[in-house]
């Protein structure tokens, strides 16, 4: 299959050149908004599978399963991760509230428009993706684009290190809840 000219993709979703002049510091950090979107291509995806294997393992299992909760109970690390997760406890509440900074502050920058007048997609839900970081050279030109860069970028690590924890402990402690 042929994939599509970056010129054609940012066409089909409205990304137009940019009209303010960009910001010379900025632009001398490009390598490294490059860096940091090659390497969430490659290693976002695999924490997103190591991290749910792990919280499924270590903190939902437990409630299912009596003998590997005693498994679980006598190693001190899985016995902390276990004891934190699976219950309403402060990590809990703290990673939950990183995510959703994360993620607010970010959406509190679109315009609510269905284009973005700047290279860097502030304003395009859906579009910002480090594949199509890459594909279409969507890098920061300003440094409201930056600070955004970089939110999204740790929004995106925290939400593959942490998110499966915070489900699969939301999941233990209604089972414990409840009674099964």
């Amino acid at each position: 299959m042929k994939r599509m000219s970056k010129e054609r993709w940012r066409e089909l979703h409205g990304i137009r050149e940019p009209k303010d002049p960009a910001d010379p510091a900025v632009l001398g950090r490009r390598h490294w908004h490059e860096a940091i979107a090659r390497w969430e291509v490659k290693w976002l995806n695999r924490f997103w599978v190591i991290s749910g294997t792990a919280a499924f393992v270590v903190v939902l299992l437990p409630v299912l399963l009596d003998p590997w909760r005693a498994v679980v109970m006598n190693t001190p690390v899985l016995a902390a991760v276990y004891l934190e997760f699976s219950g309403l406890g402060g990590w809990l509440y703290f990673l939950l509230a990183m995510m959703l900074a994360t993620a607010f502050y970010s959406a509190s920058k679109w315009d609510g428009k269905k284009y973005s007048e700047y290279g860097y997609p502030i304003n395009l839900q859906g579009v910002g993706s480090p594949q199509d970081i890459l594909f279409a050279e969507l890098y920061p030109r300003t440094k409201l684009e930056e600070r955004v860069f970089w939110v999204d970028s740790l929004g995106g690590l925290l939400g593959s290190l942490f998110v499966p924890f915070v489900v699969f402990g939301g999941f233990a402690a209604m089972l414990k809840s409840g009674g099964y």
